[in-house]
């Protein structure tokens, strides 16, 4: 699901809101879709051989049958007003709720046109002799997805085309997706039993198995709802009787003996992995284990698994390699001694002797995974002989694996969490070698360990291919270890896909699973091609290329503080947020002629929604720099850019590079990124009054604030404003940290201006006609909305401050300060005039949408 959709759908709050995301979405994904509204209705779209009816829903439970069969009755009376005009029928219903969604073909249900109801009725209204009528008519109910994280809109649209085609949509199930098929049935078809009627886990299998390949055995009872006869189960079995039915319109049926066989033999596994994700133990899903398979086949060859020598390093219950019996040469070594009884009880991971208790990242040496009576942890002599065997006999080495992700105290999502984890023997040999802090991450460990080991053996060609996030391609960070990975090793392709594919791991992150020869080289400078790969209809499907980069000497982080470079370092106020002080101080260091401190933690786009923002003094954790004129316009270009565009499993490690300041209209995009980042609610920069800092009262400036101290002092008399008008007025106006001189020292160059002696907010200053800022249209437009807010709410200003206690939860907003900015009136807005903000938000929300596309034009990001 695309984050405009997710976004719109957590917004919603009737259903044309819903109604607008889904007709986005498809919009967005089909552009030629022509949408209309006939009869009233939610949207009809038409696009080569689709005839699309939408009924929009808010918070339906779609899983209901008497639910689903009356949003279909409304819809069969739309289809109705259709037949009734001679029109052509819609052939594909869609069903859109924020929560839940299905699609059905018109035909499906086309035989109830037929009824001799009143048809006449409003669909708004519904009929409840059509109602009923599809309840006691449909055997099924429709398979409805659930709109969450992992949802994909793709899915619902290629399910729309393949219906309209008049194909029927179904799912075969396969040695790769049984598993996944199997968590569908557990979630949705069974309910909980008591007594007898409670399944153990190996139970629930049975009953799964039975149910998929032999169909004929087991039958819903004719007059106990809900309880299913399966043979050997007297008591019967509990399950959703409408789910059991959707089950079986979406599942295929008919399989040969054969296959039949080598589905019922994954029985044990089934039961193993279902068991280890109910303790929270990680598990690579079939699906995506069978595609690294075929990714490695297209590298290596159809026959690598029996030419190769491989080597899971990281083996867990050798879920990546136990499908498959044609090894040549299989070895499986894992940290976790239950884990290689698991294997060598069920057969798994190779011959037994070539499966081993193995801590990889700390050889020869104490692990924390062994206890006293494990034994020594070293590679058994049996394959240490077999390695330097088949090392001499010119095998090539295959690392096939999924290791760890985490770091120190966080062995991430497929590790086991250990206090000092990643404090290994290999983090100790890659601090020697100057690897920085990717010695920290243990995926980077196993990768240099992968490399050592070939090397030590005497392997002239090796492979590595593994599961990973991908941020040792893009991030800063991994740049000298990147640099060391890529001197000895040949990109050879790969593909990404959303974490939340793994249970229990946040889509938020994407999963690249990259494969790496030995021999070769691969061009730090040069874009990597690695496909994005998602799961529809319990399928790997391909949708698209994303190019890897990587920022290294062309950082955004680096370019935005080039101008004040050389800068006098000076203490100024720190905050926790915009109206939060630390008394004590903190550790951000600011510069000297500091107009207000952006926050800008790393330089990735998955840091940019939280680690990103501004505040008028320093914030007190750093991570940030100070802004001065001579950088501003960097400044707020760079925060244009991070705020702009939303993170995603696809870009999340995506690096901010220096744009392209040569560019046509770049300068103008920059202008009008300035009445962006007034407005966004992470621009926390404020005006404060008498504040404590250090022994030292301090005044604050909100150089954010777009109007001068003159322009203020007219709008401020007022009646209902003396104390505003008065702080404008007077000299305590002026903050405390204002220097005479601001030298830069790099330049020599005095960067004091008028604006500064008087007083003007710099953002101020830079609208007026001495100013380099002048604003599009649609900008404009946003500060003049902004502005007339701003005098609206004068009279009205100094009573709602008075008014207001002063809490923990309720920090004092200092609306007496004449420049108090958006961060300190929004409370004020939002309470007394919603109408004008809500219309000043849609104003801004509208530039942010013409201003995004530049994030990429002038080069910020690369898609």
């Amino acid at each position: 699901m695309s984050s405009s959709m997710k976004t719109s759908l957590a917004g919603s709050r009737v259903e044309k809101d819903v109604e607008n995301a889904y007709r986005a979405e498809i919009s967005r994904l089909r552009p030629d879709a022509k949408w209309s509204s006939p009869y009233g209705t939610d949207g009809y779209a038409k696009w080569p051989s689709v005839r699309l009816l939408l009924e929009a829903k808010y918070d339906k439970d779609l899983k209901s049958r008497p639910a689903v069969c009356g949003v279909l009755g409304q819809l069969l009376l739309y289809v109705k007003r259709f037949e009734e005009a001679g029109e052509a029928l819609p052939n594909v219903l869609l069903v859109g709720d924020r929560n839940e969604c299905f699609v059905l073909s018109t035909d499906s249900v086309k035989g109830f046109l037929s009824l001799p109801i009143d048809w006449t009725v409003a669909p708004s209204t519904g009929s409840p002799g059509l109602t009923r009528a599809l309840v006691d008519g449909v055997n099924i109910l429709p398979y409805v997805h659930d709109v969450d994280d992992s949802f994909d809109f793709k899915e619902i649209l290629a399910k729309i085309e393949t219906l309209a085609s008049g194909q029927q949509v179904s799912v075969r199930a396969s040695v790769a997706n049984l598993g996944a098929i199997f968590l569908y049935w557990r979630d949705r078809v069974f309910r909980e039993g008591k007594g007898k009627q409670a399944l153990t886990p190996v139970e629930q299998v049975d009953v799964f198995l039975r149910c998929l390949f032999h169909p004929g055995d087991v039958y819903l009872h004719p007059t106990k709802r809900g309880v299913l006869i399966v043979p050997e189960y007297p008591d019967g079995v509990l399950v959703d009787p409408d789910q059991y039915g959707s089950f079986y319109d979406h599942f295929q049926q008919g399989y040969k003996p054969s296959e039949i066989e080598s589905f019922m033999a994954m029985r044990d596994r089934l039961i193993e992995d279902d068991a280890r994700r109910r303790q929270g133990a990680f598990y690579t899903p079939g699906l995506w284990v069978a595609e690294a398979h075929e990714e490695i086949a297209r590298v290596l060859g159809p026959d690598w698994r029996k030419e190769c020598v491989v080597w899971d390093c990281a083996a867990g219950t050798a879920n990546l390699t136990r499908d498959h019996h044609d090894w040549g040469c299989l070895i499986s070594s894992t940290a976790e001694r239950p884990d290689v009884i698991a294997m060598r009880d069920h057969g798994w991971g190779g011959r037994k002797d070539r499966v081993f208790h193995y801590d990889f990242l700390n050889p020869e040496s104490e692990s924390p995974f062994f206890l006293p009576d494990d034994g020594a942890n070293v590679i058994p002599p049996e394959v240490d002989k077999t390695l330097r065997e088949q090392a001499a006999a010119g095998k090539r080495l295959v690392w096939f694996m999924n290791p760890p992700y985490g770091t120190a105290g966080n062995a991430g999502v497929n590790g086991t969490s250990k206090a000092g984890i990643a404090k290994t023997v290999v983090n100790g040999e890659m601090k020697a070698d100057g690897l920085g802090s990717p010695s920290q991450q243990l995926y980077a460990q196993f990768m240099y360990q992968c490399r050592k080991v070939a090397e030590q053996y005497g392997f002239k060609d090796y492979t590595v291919a593994l599961f990973s996030p991908g941020k040792f391609m893009s991030s800063g960070s991994y740049r000298k270890f990147r640099h060391w990975w890529y001197d000895a090793h040949q990109y050879e392709g790969g593909f990404m896909f959303q974490a939340s594919h793994f249970a229990d791991v946040s889509g938020r992150w994407g999963v690249s699973f990259t494969v790496w020869n030995s021999g070769g080289k691969t061009d730090p400078k040069q874009d990597q091609p690695i496909r994005l790969t998602d799961e529809r209809n319990f399928a790997v499907v391909t949708d698209g290329i994303k190019h890897v980069y990587n920022s290294d000497g062309r950082e955004a982080s680096k370019w935005v503080r080039e101008p004040v470079k050389g800068m006098r370092k000076a203490d100024f106020p720190q905050l926790k947020s915009g109206l939060s002080l630390r008394a004590d101080g903190g550790i951000a260091t600011g510069l000297e002629g500091h107009l207000l401190y952006a926050r800008s933690s790393a330089n990735n786009v998955m840091e940019s929604g939280t680690q990103t923002s501004m505040v008028s003094g320093l914030y007190a954790a750093a991570h940030g720099f100070s802004v001065l004129p001579s950088n501003w316009r960097r400044a707020v270009a760079l925060y244009g850019a991070r705020k702009l565009v939303s993170g995603d499993w696809i870009n999340d490690k995506d690096e901010y590079l220096a744009p392209d300041e040569a560019a046509p209209g770049y300068d103008q995009w920059v202008n009008d990124c300035h009445a962006y980042a007034v407005l966004h609610t992470s621009n926390n920069c404020t005006a404060m009054r008498d504040v404590d800092y250090k022994d030292k009262v301090w005044q604050i400036r909100n150089h954010w604030f777009w109007r001068t101290r003159a322009e203020s002092l007219a709008a401020l008399d007022d009646p209902k404003s003396p104390q505003t008008y008065r702080d404008c007025k007077q000299a305590s106006a002026h903050p405390e940290y204002v220097k005479e001189s601001n030298v830069n020292l790099i330049t020599g160059e005095d960067e004091t201006s008028a604006w500064d002696q008087t007083g003007d907010p710099y953002f101020a200053h830079l609208l007026t006609s001495t100013g380099d800022v002048t604003l599009s249209p649609d900008a404009q437009r946003v500060m003049d909305l902004l502005d007339a807010l701003w005098v609206k709410s004068i009279p009205y200003r100094e009573s709602y401050y008075a008014g207001r206690p002063v809490t923990a939860k309720q920090p004092d907003l200092h609306l007496t300060a004449w420049d108090a900015g958006v961060y300190q009136l929004k409370h004020l807005w939002r309470d007394l005039f919603p109408d004008k903000w809500a219309e000043l938000k849609e104003a801004h929300n509208a530039l942010a949408d013409r201003l995004r596309d530049g994030v990429y034009t002038y080069g910020f990001l690369r898609r």
